[in-house]
């Protein structure tokens, strides 16, 4: 029997690994986001430090077209990183719920709830980390923590939660499709003339 979870969910027809190997398998990702997450949080990855190299980055694409909006342009570009880190830090956090709690509830595993819940969790963990970052962000001198930034967070998180949701959800949905006509009897009408 094969799993009805796209290919970057596990798939239960998988053969059995030992269960510490799967949550390490799962949560490495969420480990090396959070740890990204942290680098990213000291005083050398303050606007102060970032401005330079990103605007070399940008003139070397783009000309000097850009240096007249530059403050504007680089805090657009701070935002942007923090609504897709976190969005992206939502989505390994998923399939790591996903991981770690497929087996115990196996029951719900290809539900609704089951679903729900896991990115329900997957949200949670991107705000907790977000606040955390910015409440760490509060004791550097070039940083300031901000409830605007972790709301900021938190809806990059819900946001690709919510893509997600959908993704899969058209993807169930095709899957049944395809199975119940796949399992349709065919009818043969004979034309008389």
């Amino acid at each position: 029997m094969t799993s009805s979870a796209p290919g970057f969910l596990p798939n239960s027809a998988q053969p059995s690994t030992s269960r510490s190997h799967t949550l390490l398998r799962a949560w490495l990702p969420v480990l090396l986001c959070a740890a990204i997450f942290a680098l990213e949080s000291t005083a050398a990855f303050g606007a102060d430090r970032t401005s330079a190299p990103l605007h070399s980055l940008c003139q070397s694409l783009f000309g000097t077209a850009l240096d007249q909006n530059w403050s504007d342009l680089h805090h657009f570009l701070r935002k942007t990183g923090h609504f897709l880190g976190y969005g992206a830090f939502s989505l390994v956090s998923f399939r790591a719920f996903w991981f770690t709690f497929r087996n115990q509830f196996a029951e719900f595993k290809g539900s609704l709830q089951f679903s729900l819940a896991c990115h329900t969790f997957a949200v949670t963990a991107a705000a907790l980390v977000a606040s955390a970052d910015e409440f760490h962000q509060t004791f550097l001198p070039n940083r300031t923590g901000t409830l605007t930034d972790v709301l900021l967070d938190t809806t990059g998180a819900f946001t690709l939660q919510l893509a997600l949701f959908l993704l899969l959800r058209l993807h169930a949905t095709r899957q049944s499709s395809a199975l119940a006509s796949k399992n349709q009897p065919t009818s043969h009408l004979s034309l008389a003339a």
